[in-house]
């Protein structure tokens, strides 16, 4: 600032000062908004107001006089606009008054409107013309009725639901003879007459495959549930799409239903798709406070055959659990609801309770049942290996057994809504080339609802067996808990009936449960808190429940959560576990 003397420098601080106020001053009226208020005893009538006004573009700088003149020249618009809006859901008398006044920030448009007694459906007719009895579910729920009040929008919505459930049934040239809404506004009373002509019902044409060469067009045509000649429906095609794509055989997948080149009432349906890449390998490694870091591999053929066979082949290495796995599984008549799966594996535990050694072979037949549930009858033979409190076991079984199992949820990854049930009964005998005899029955639960901005999580494990000696039969079939995915704050896998001697061993029955409750905070991250309980343990005059309770943060990945909980028990002496775990909820 060499060369300007102390009054050019104060001038020019005061000119800085006062351009600074005057940015302020600006900054402080575009934040300046007018303000609507609608006054009406129907809050959806407020609601549709609100939806359809629009503020007149007037100054915030506007005085009385100016306000008044500007509402003065608008006031038939506005008038109008509230008058539809109320006329939508049936107010055909309503009485306006509209106002503009100062506020000490910009303007108040004030809407009052006495609605008046709405019109009533008095009369409402309902025809169609062929092949009534199809649509008598969506004419009973439709959502307008004699008596009701009139909703423009119900209207409309009634008309698509008709229209929709006729393209459904396959009536792809039904058309409205008579659509017509009459009001008399005097008695304040409408009829509704709808007469629809479904016209002619249309079936599936001819059936054309592009299977793209490496399965067969036989093995395709089992994914398809329906045949040349039956109802056209587009729900029908949308299943077969998704089957398709669950297959995991398929991509690019192509379904075009050719309405324009119908034959008659027969619509040819052209079917086309690329194979996805026949293997897959993929490997990894990750980390989980039951298991440790663990290193694991798959190999996937998705096709051995045109006929679909499919084997796959999954490692895991971990300081505490090692496996390999070999699945081969052959589609059925329906591939997507039924399959035969042969399997052999051999698992290696090693925990602070027992070490175990496992090799098995299985078959099993998995179908979907009528009720949509999965069920499995299966027969897995074993030889166990394995040591719990220094005495060391050997076991051969050969082990018959049922499952049933079904989910339901609105995300595949991390729902807001959905359940998980799983039953089993599995047993052996020697009288059938087993080393001992027991009968176990198991039932597991989860269930997942909205609870205000988050979600409550709740699940349960329910098990028992049958047999003379627990301790005889191998480590995975008795029962122990504690860790990642049972009661958090415990080791994996701690908790277990005890011994006379004080010392941990497999239980004959099990109970856990577990209440959670988490919440979105940001984008990905979710906060929860919880508690775990349960037990494992020999009959019920030693059950000793094992309380927990934590927190936790999940990242919401690709895959599924990513957990990480801090919990402690409530009824012991153990400190803050830590565990990591991830996958989707259900």
């Amino acid at each position: 600032m060499q060369g300007v003397s102390s009054e050019a420098m104060k001038l020019l601080l005061t000119c800085r000062y006062s351009m600074v106020l005057a940015c302020l001053s600006v900054g402080a009226a575009r934040a300046q908004s007018p303000q609507l208020e609608i006054n009406t005893a129907d809050t959806q009538l407020s609601t549709n107001i609100r939806a359809h006004l629009r503020l007149p573009p007037i100054s915030c700088t506007s005085d009385e006089p100016q306000l008044a003149r500007a509402l003065q020249s608008r006031i038939a618009n506005l008038d109008n606009t509230v008058q539809r809006a109320s006329q939508a859901l049936g107010y055909y008398a309503a009485q306006t008054q509209l106002s503009l006044s100062k506020t000490s920030e910009c303007w108040l448009l004030s809407v009052s409107v006495d609605a008046g007694e709405p019109v009533v459906i008095k009369a409402l007719t309902l025809s169609i013309a062929v092949d009534a009895e199809l649509f008598a579910d969506t004419l009973n729920s439709l959502s307008i009725s004699e008596g009701a009040q009139l909703n423009h929008e119900d209207y409309e919505a009634a008309k698509a639901e008709l229209a929709a459930r006729a393209f459904d049934l396959g009536f792809l040239d039904a058309r409205y003879t008579l659509a017509r809404l009459s009001i008399d506004k005097t008695q304040r009373e409408a009829s509704v007459e709808l007469a629809l002509d479904p016209g002619l019902r249309h079936r599936f044409g001819k059936i054309n495959f592009n299977t793209g060469g490496a399965l067969s067009d036989d093995f395709v045509k089992r994914f398809v549930t329906f045949s040349e000649g039956d109802f056209y429906s587009p729900q029908t095609l949308l299943d077969l799409r998704g089957a398709l794509n669950d297959s995991q055989y398929f991509s690019d997948i192509s379904i075009a239903p050719r309405i324009t080149a119908r034959e008659g009432s027969h619509v040819p349906i052209d079917i086309a798709m690329t194979s996805r890449p026949r293997r897959v390998y993929e490997y990894g490694a990750g980390i989980t406070t039951d298991t440790g870091p663990r290193i694991s591999g798959y190999y996937e053929d998705r096709y051995r055959n045109p006929s679909g066979h499919r084997l796959n082949a999954s490692t895991s290495l971990s300081p505490i659990q090692r496996s390999l796995d070999a699945d081969y599984l052959i589609p059925l008549e329906n591939p997507t609801m039924e399959n035969l799966r042969v399997s052999a594996g051999w698992i290696e535990e090693n925990t602070d309770t027992f070490d175990s050694r496992s090799y098995r072979t299985s078959i099993a037949y998995t179908f979907v049942n009528r009720s949509n549930w999965r069920q499995s009858y299966f027969t897995n033979y074993r030889h166990d290996e394995f040591e719990v409190n220094g005495i060391r076991e050997t076991s051969d079984l050969l082990i018959p057994g049922l499952s049933i199992t079904k989910t339901q949820s609105d995300s595949a990854l991390v729902p807001n809504n959905g359940w998980q049930l799983f039953a089993q009964v599995r047993g052996a005998s020697t009288a059938l080339f087993a080393s001992e005899t027991f009968l176990q029955l198991n039932l597991n639960g989860k269930w997942i609802t909205p609870l205000g901005r988050g979600r409550f999580i709740s699940r349960f494990e329910l098990g028992t067996t049958f047999a003379d000696s627990i301790a005889e039969l191998p480590v995975s079939i008795q029962y122990f808990t504690g860790g990642d995915q049972s009661i958090r704050g415990y080791d994996y896998k701690s908790i277990g009936a005890r011994d006379f001697g004080g010392l941990i061993s497999g239980g004959k029955s099990l109970a856990v449960a577990s209440l959670e409750v988490d919440f979105a905070i940001t984008g990905k991250w979710r906060l929860a808190a919880f508690t775990d309980i349960g037990d494992a343990f020999d009959d019920l005059n030693r059950l000793n429940f094992n309380q927990s309770a934590g927190i936790g943060i999940r990242w919401i990945s690709p895959i599924g959560p990513i957990r990480v909980d801090l919990a402690r028990p409530i009824n012991g002496g153990e400190s803050v576990r830590l565990h990591l775990s991830m996958g989707p909820d259900l």
